[in-house]
């Protein structure tokens, strides 16, 4: 049990999201909003920290927010301790977002939730926002088990080893069939496995297919990130031409 004046002494400041959104042509600024959070729920501090006398930490998640305001595919990005990542990723779970629009419409993004943990005072933490910034600039937050890298901090440039295809059947209307490519700036994590996760296409030439290239682009690996020789989480930007894979017919569905 948590006591009652612990849950009851954290204070919500909600601010912009920050969340990738997809281009969508020369548009104003305006006609796009960003992901809100319509429910949620505090996260406790956890047990973990509690016996093994830490006094603060804070976690920080990255995730889908879909057109219909599910969120899936949790990535933790950057923590103090581990455990305070996963409990703010098992809350983020519980919570009900409303979803990005772009020209009036609901679209999907990547989103980056930070929450501090600091039992000992009331809480002042920010739910939804690029924090990196603000981290850096206190001592105090210095302690990092893990920290994700903007791809310029890595190093070296990591590179593609192994480049998907997009498939597409020539009688889904989604291509003309004499297309031989698709260019597309895609957003993406890469781990320290070289494995891609939570791709997201900033713009392409062809944004009907942008859900193919970001399924298609789950595929990709790439030659291992490090950081000062360490192992570690890339967050990179990159522009493609995908090359199309022209198919008789759809594939059938997984299950």
């Amino acid at each position: 049990m948590y006591p009652l004046a612990l849950k009851t002494r954290f204070l919500l400041s909600l601010l912009a999201a920050s969340c990738l959104l997809p281009w969508a042509g020369a548009k104003p600024s305006s006609e796009a909003s960003s992901v809100s959070i319509k429910r949620q729920i505090e996260p406790r501090y956890p047990a973990w920290a509690y016996t093994h006398g830490i006094s603060s930490g804070y976690a920080k998640i990255a995730f889908y927010v879909d057109e219909h305001g599910q969120a899936s595919e949790f990535l933790p990005i950057e923590y103090s301790y581990e455990a305070f990542a996963n409990e703010l990723m098992a809350t983020i779970k519980k919570w009900d977002f409303v979803p990005a629009t772009q020209n009036g419409q609901p679209v999907k993004s990547v989103c980056h939730a930070y929450w501090e943990f600091l039992p000992d005072r009331a809480i002042e933490t920010n739910a939804l926002f690029d924090t990196a910034k603000r981290i850096d600039g206190h001592g105090s937050k210095g302690f990092r088990s893990l920290k994700y890298r903007e791809d310029e901090e890595l190093d070296s440039r990591i590179g593609m080893t192994s480049f998907p295809g997009l498939a597409i059947a020539r009688d889904s209307g989604l291509l003309d069939t004499d297309r031989q490519t698709v260019r597309a700036r895609i957003n993406f994590f890469v781990d320290p496995q070289g494995h891609v996760l939570l791709p997201h296409i900033v713009d392409s030439s062809d944004p009907q297919t942008n859900e193919k290239l970001e399924a298609a682009f789950k595929n990709a690996s790439f030659s291992l990130p490090s950081f000062e020789g360490t192992p570690a989480i890339a967050l990179v930007e990159r522009t493609y031409d995908f090359p199309i894979l022209w198919l008789d017919s759809e594939p059938p569905q997984s299950l």
